[in-house]
């Protein structure tokens, strides 16, 4: 069986993800966040579900309940944008980290 990948985010950020074409959950706030992320567990159609920071910090742990005795979909935190520029860290910066943190190399910008 093939299964989907999906990323719960806010509007904003889904429409970046709806151009690089992966599906999104779009969520306004948390309680939004944790139903769509239920309705996603309960349709067994999704191996990996990437979640936002800023809406659930540990999606694990909020669903552990509906994740018991599942293996599948694995709950992913991902870091959002938002998030760290509010942190008084500014867009180039962030991306020089995410990039050296990524291949090992900084990247002067």
């Amino acid at each position: 069986m093939a299964y989907k990948m999906a990323i719960v985010t806010d509007g904003e950020t889904a429409t970046g993800f709806r151009l690089a074409g992966v599906e999104v959950l779009e969520a306004s706030d948390q309680a939004s966040a944790v139903k769509v992320l239920e309705i996603a567990i309960s349709s067994g159609e999704y191996g990996l579900v990437a979640v936002d920071e800023s809406l659930i910090p540990d999606p694990a742990k909020s669903l552990e309940r509906q994740m018991r005795g599942r293996d599948l979909p694995v709950l992913l935190p991902m870091p959002s944008l938002s998030f760290a520029f509010t942190e008084g860290q500014d867009a180039k910066a962030y991306m020089r980290e995410l990039v050296r943190s990524t291949i090992g190399f900084e990247i002067k910008m």
